[in-house]
């Protein structure tokens, strides 16, 4: 056994090198800055700054999605910047295992405000370690990652400003190698948060909470002492979570009955109501509001308030000084004290909503109509959907239309966190992973990078990280209606934004011309560094619907063999399978077509030509289907007065 003199923070550090933790990402935010620079002394972990706490749980996401251990840490306010993924990594849990370190700071002694993480955590249904001194730091932080990987589900160490300044001797360990499971998360229904899929992962949080509740591992971190005067019922007891536990232990033990709450989310409901159970009152001591004392008055037990000021700054026995003589009774007998439960969280069942709903369609005659989501035809995206495809390469997907690149036909998107965590968690994989740089890449929409993925690709420039990323492009937020949210850069302008980021190897290449896709990826493979290919293409919410268009395709019957492939490749609905006049199979393209001429590229009877270029005889038709008219109109789009004759004609033609 050894021990050492050691601040909180330091000691919170110790005790996630112990855990065998691979990877640390931060911000630094006072007062938790110091577990990251500690890590300085300590072998065998990779340590990143990022531009931003989302960026930071994004990155420590990614290395707990490939089945190793991570650590991110932040201040209470970071918490704030990293919620759109923290809440979201509650539904799509960890492989490996992932604790977030939050730095509350009462007092304000170096923040704008004195916030609770705990009520963030609550909301986010996610367990929460309250350490009480610096060996509890240790011993807490380590703990953490046993329950984040046996649970799985991310777990939050909440410190205070007191215990992270604080030090004092601990006994520190040996450090534990975590052997790390590899590869990439899955499956989809776990990792993709799509509609269908997100109650079965709400049902799968509450659940893994219920079983934390009633846990050995949540059971160790309750700490009951009693005064030496042994009573059936004592008058008072306190009940303490985090750094106050310290300072009440000190100065009231042996007087008052004492409970430590180490977990304050879940909460251990029947360790708190057989304390209670031998006291007629209930004071709790905690730090920035009255959130543990609120939950505990929740299950019918009368909590007394020492001060409603109590929750603005640090904690104080002085505060304490007046029990039993000026405390002032909550008003709450009304509220019923409920049993002992054995298991005080109930496990959640299956809804049988759903099956009674398609049970009273199905008597009234009805068939509730099957309609997964698809792309419109003639999307932009679904050129490099394709090509992923049959590359097999595991996509890290994002927020957008392209997260239906997760679904049939294409199948080339595989997990997706919250808006821009593509990036950060590309990184996190690549940290835990270097030597699979080749079998993973990012994908993210314009609208989505602008919105909040700048700061990770910052970050990825400035660590040095490696990956390959995809901007698609369609110039505007499609899924909701094409709304104008960012900037619509031209080729130059990506080029001139991407040199500004620090990105020297990029390109910008068309979004529907497959080999050029194909050519820029086998390229980029070659290139060292973080690089960025955008694919720039036009949203057909941005066109008018039912506006005439020249560069609609059509079909050459008789070099066309019904095989099907364009439909299954590019799943666009403008395509359906009839009957020709003799019987036969026929593909025909409907008026949904806007010409993107993709299909025209994945038919290998080069079947499938432009209508204004059709001439009804069949030799001639065969060799214009061998032109490559999607680079054509390319052409024609990119030069002005081509596109105005293109235009006239146009309308001549309908």
């Amino acid at each position: 056994m050894t021990t050492k003199q050691m601040s909180g923070c330091e000691a919170a550090a110790q005790g996630a090198w112990e855990a065998g933790v691979s990877v640390v990402s931060s911000y630094p935010g006072s007062p938790v800055t110091s577990i990251v620079d500690a890590f300085a002394k300590l072998e065998d972990v990779k340590v990143t700054w990022a531009t931003n706490e989302k960026v930071a749980l994004e990155i420590a996401a990614g290395v707990a999605y490939s089945g190793a251990r991570a650590l991110s840490v932040m201040k209470h306010v970071g918490m704030n910047v990293a919620a759109d993924a923290l809440f979201n990594l509650a539904y799509t849990g960890v492989r490996g295992a992932l604790v977030i370190i939050v730095g509350d700071d009462p007092g304000a002694t170096c923040s704008q405000n004195e916030q609770d993480s705990r009520m963030l955590a609550y909301a986010a249904n996610l367990p929460v370690l309250e350490p009480s001194d610096c060996q509890d730091a240790l011993a807490f932080t380590r703990m953490a990652f046993d329950i984040s990987e046996r649970y799985d589900i991310p777990v939050i160490v909440r410190m205070t400003t007191q215990l992270c300044y604080g030090s004092q001797k601990v006994v520190v360990s040996e450090r534990n190698e975590h052997i790390m499971e590899g590869g990439f998360a899955g499956p989809v229904e776990k990792f993709l948060l799509l509609p269908n899929f997100v109650p079965n992962r709400h049902r799968a949080l509450i659940n893994a909470n219920a079983r934390i509740a009633i846990g050995s591992e949540i059971a160790s971190l309750y700490e009951e002492h009693w005064p030496e005067h042994r009573a059936e019922r004592y008058p008072m007891g306190l009940i303490c979570a985090g750094a106050t536990f310290a300072a009440v232990r000190e100065h009231f033990e042996g007087q008052l009955p004492i409970l430590r709450v180490g977990c304050s989310n879940p909460l251990a409901e029947n360790r708190i109501l057989a304390f209670a159970e031998r006291c007629e009152e209930i004071v709790v001591t905690e730090e920035c509001s009255h959130f543990l004392a609120d939950r505990i008055r929740a299950l019918g037990i009368k909590v007394r308030s020492y001060g409603e000021m109590t929750q603005v700054g640090a904690f104080s026995v002085a505060s304490l000084a007046s029990v039993g003589l000026q405390l002032s009774v909550r008003q709450n007998s009304h509220v019923p004290r409920r049993p002992i439960s054995k298991f005080p969280i109930a496990l959640v069942a299956e809804s049988q909503a759903v099956p009674a709903l398609s049970a009273a369609f199905e008597t009234g005659g009805l068939t509730p109509p099957n309609r997964p989501p698809g792309f419109c035809a003639g999307c932009s995206h679904v050129g490099i959907f394709d090509v992923l495809r049959d590359r097999k390469l595991y996509v890290v997907g994002d927020i957008g239309c392209y997260t239906l690149g997760g679904a049939k036909p294409f199948g080339a998107l595989h997990s997706n966190l919250c808006m821009a965590a593509s990036i950060g968690v590309l990184q996190g994989y690549l940290l835990a992973q270097p030597d699979r740089e080749a079998e993973v890449l990012a994908v993210i929409g314009d609208s989505t990078f602008f919105h909040s993925g700048i700061p990770s690709l910052i970050t990825a420039v400035t660590q040095g990280h490696r990956g390959t990323l995809l901007i698609l492009d369609n110039a505007g937020t499609a899924m909701t209606g094409f709304q104008q949210t960012a900037l619509n850069l031209s080729n130059e302008r990506w080029r001139d934004l991407l040199m500004a980021l620090g990105v020297t190897n990029f390109e910008v290449i068309p979004a529907l011309d497959i080999g050029i896709i194909n050519k820029t990826l086998d390229d980029m493979q070659q290139r060292e560094g973080f690089k960025v290919i955008v694919l720039k293409g036009e949203c057909v919410q941005s066109r008018p619907r039912k506006g005439p268009t020249s560069y609609r395709y059509t079909i050459i019957e008789d070099a066309c063999t019904a095989c099907g492939i364009c439909a299954q490749r590019t799943n666009c609905p403008s395509f359906s399978l009839t009957e020709s006049l003799s019987g036969a199979p026929k593909m025909q393209i409907g008026n949904e077509c806007i010409g993107c001429g993709l299909c025209s590229q994945t038919c290998p009877e080069n079947a499938i030509i432009p209508r204004t270029v059709k001439t009804g005889f069949t030799p001639v038709d065969k060799v214009l289907g061998r032109v490559r008219w999607h680079r054509i109109i390319e052409f024609i789009h990119s030069r002005p007065a081509l596109r105005r004759l293109a235009s006239r004609f146009e309308r001549e033609l309908f």
